[in-house]
């Protein structure tokens, strides 16, 4: 079994999303108009071991920060769904959904980094207060 070695570079990308999250502002603060919102994600990849999906429940005390991780740990790449967000508080919709490609960079033995590959596709519900 092989496992995912943390490198300067991972900690400072930690580094850098623990201080961008708490520079946002609240859901409540940034979008008064959403209760809370309901974020479904299912992947899809060309190898072996393609993530779980997840369901992310975000409520208004919670910060406004949509970008998430790529799931493969050795991955250096994110999902930013803060556009899809900011367009669904635009036009007052309740419902979206979309499609990302993550744009990072995975291990590929010793040989060097290669594109992750791995697809996301997102359905995004706001839900009631």
């Amino acid at each position: 079994m092989k496992f995912a070695v943390a490198s300067s570079a991972n900690a400072r990308g930690q580094m850098r999303e623990r201080r961008d999250r708490a520079a946002t502002p609240t859901m409540k603060m940034r979008y008064p108009q959403f209760g809370s919102l309901r974020l479904v994600f299912d992947f899809t990849g060309a190898g072996p071991f393609t993530p779980a999906p997840q369901v992310n429940v975000m409520h208004p005390p919670a910060r406004a920060y949509f970008v998430f991780p790529c799931p493969h740990a050795d991955c250096d790449g994110e999902f930013d769904l803060t556009s899809p967000i900011d367009t669904l508080a635009r036009d007052s919709a309740v419902h979206g959904n979309g499609h990302l490609g993550c744009p990072g960079h995975r291990s590929v033995d010793r040989k060097g980094r290669a594109p992750c590959g791995l697809s996301l596709d997102y359905k995004i519900e706001v839900l009631p207060e």
